[in-house]
């Protein structure tokens, strides 16, 4: 699968706001992979949300609501865009 650059420097639109929450949460990218996986996608780990909060992994939608559930917001929260990264 070809993944296409956001902004040509980014993977994706919802790395930095999962970064923004998992940090008001007080959440480590090891304590967001486990709440993740608890609820069973074990593909998610701590390595991956570091990629993808950096914007070096592409998100799939269905990803897209699994980090809106493990942060308790809502998938249109995560998606978005300030005006910072337009």
């Amino acid at each position: 699968m070809k993944a296409f650059w956001y902004n040509e420097n980014r993977k994706n639109i919802i790395g930095l706001e999962i970064r923004k929450l998992r940090r008001e949460k007080k959440l480590s990218t090891r304590d967001l992979a486990a709440k993740i996986q608890v609820n069973g996608y074990n593909d998610i780990t701590e390595n991956t949300i570091s990629k993808i909060e950096h914007g070096r992994r592409f998100v799939p939608d269905y990803e897209v609501k699994i980090f809106a559930d493990a942060l308790d917001t809502t998938p249109s929260k995560l998606l978005e865009i300030s005006q910072k990264t337009l």
